[in-house]
């Protein structure tokens, strides 16, 4: 990224990182690349505390209407059975009570995971 003052190139923070990555997420699900939405959901998914904390510095809390690397991620990881990401994805939600609101879809991918079994 290029700071227009100085023209130097910069680092992007964690914050940018996942808002190109949930550009990545939704440029990919119009094609219907589903193995790099995949891809893009894993890597948003370590950023998405840094993403509540900085929303709440700067607008005083967190007002996120819509997070597809949960939404998203959970819905195609169950269709694979990857416990494992469903699971990371219910150790995020635990622990940040601000994610509450995403917590349907993680029963969701529970639900989809139990009935795969069947």
């Amino acid at each position: 990224m290029t700071d227009p003052d100085t023209n130097k190139i910069t680092l992007r923070s964690d914050t940018d990182n996942y808002y190109y990555y949930l550009n990545m997420i939704t440029e990919n699900v119009r094609n219907g690349y589903d193995d790099i939405v995949l891809k893009y959901c894993e890597l948003s998914l370590p950023l998405i505390p840094l993403l509540i904390e900085q929303n709440k510095k700067d607008f005083g809390e967190f007002d996120i209407n819509t997070i597809p690397a949960i939404e998203l991620g959970a819905k195609l990881w169950s269709y694979q059975e990857n416990l494992e990401k469903i699971k990371e994805i219910e150790v995020l939600i635990d622990t940040h009570p601000e994610l509450e609101p995403w917590r349907i879809h993680l029963e969701r991918a529970y639900e989809r995971l139990n009935s795969l079994k069947e």
